[in-house]
């Protein structure tokens, strides 16, 4: 079973690695927590939270089922 990091989607990951530089501490944080997890259920308030603002995730894009499930940030498996 593959990871919440290994299953992110590309855009969220390019996020992530452009903000890297000035915020490398919450972004360590948030990998930490993606690479620990393997069900999004998982995830703390506060990770869901950092996830969708360092990786510059589009406000127009989060829906109820983003908060809950990670829909638009982590690719279904396969």
């Amino acid at each position: 079973m593959k990871t919440l990091y290994e299953r992110l989607e590309p855009e969220v990951i390019e996020g992530l690695e452009i903000n890297k530089e000035n915020y490398e501490h919450s972004i360590e944080m948030i990998e930490i927590a993606l690479k620990a997890n393997t069900s999004w259920l998982n995830l703390k308030v506060l990770d869901v939270h950092h996830i969708l603002m360092f990786s510059d995730f589009p406000f127009a894009k989060i829906d109820s089922n983003t908060l809950r499930f990670g829909t638009n940030i982590i690719k279904d498996e396969e």
